[in-house]
C-alpha cells in the first residue's frame, strides 16, 4: 500500500512539473505584451508597423523609449506627426483608466521590442514621468 501512495506521488509530481514547465511562456514582458494586444495592436498592430498613413508605426517610433511614451499612453495624442518624410495629423485617445503599474508594462514590453537602446522602467519611474506630463 505504501509503494502505491509512492508511486502515484511520484506520477502526480512529474505531472505536476510537466504542465508547469509546458505553461511557462517565452516571451518577455507578458502583462505588458497582453496589455498591447488588448489596448494597442487593434490600432498599431503586432508587429508595430501601424496603418501606413492612417495610424504610426510604433516599430520606428522615435516616440517608444523616451519618458513622453508614458505620457502619451495615459493622455493620448492630437498633433502632427512626422513619419516617412511625411506630416501626418493624428489623434491617439487617452487611456485614462490605466493605471501606472499597467503602462510600466505597456512601455516594458513595447520598448523591449522596438526600442534601440532598452532601459527598463519602473512603476515608480512611470509614476513620476505621469505626475510632470505637459
Amino acid at each position: 500500500m505504501l509503494n502505491n501512495l509512492r508511486f502515484y506521488l511520484l506520477i502526480f509530481g512529474f505531472l505536476a512539473l510537466f504542465f508547469h514547465i509546458s505553461g511557462c511562456n517565452d516571451t518577455t514582458y507578458v502583462q505588458g505584451k497582453r496589455l498591447y494586444v488588448a489596448n494597442c495592436q487593434n490600432c498599431h498592430m503586432e508587429d508595430g508597423s501601424g496603418l501606413g498613413s492612417l495610424i504610426p508605426a510604433l516599430n520606428k517610433s522615435g516616440q517608444i523609449g523616451s519618458a513622453n511614451f508614458a505620457c502619451i499612453i495615459k493622455n493620448g495624442l492630437n498633433d502632427t506627426i512626422f513619419q516617412d518624410s511625411t506630416y501626418l495629423l493624428k489623434h491617439m485617445p487617452a487611456f485614462k483608466k490605466i493605471s501606472a503599474t499597467e503602462i510600466t508594462n505597456i512601455v516594458n514590453y513595447v520598448n523591449n521590442t522596438w526600442a534601440q537602446n532598452f532601459k527598463e522602467s519602473t512603476i515608480i519611474d512611470v509614476e513620476n514621468i505621469l505626475n510632470n506630463c505637459q
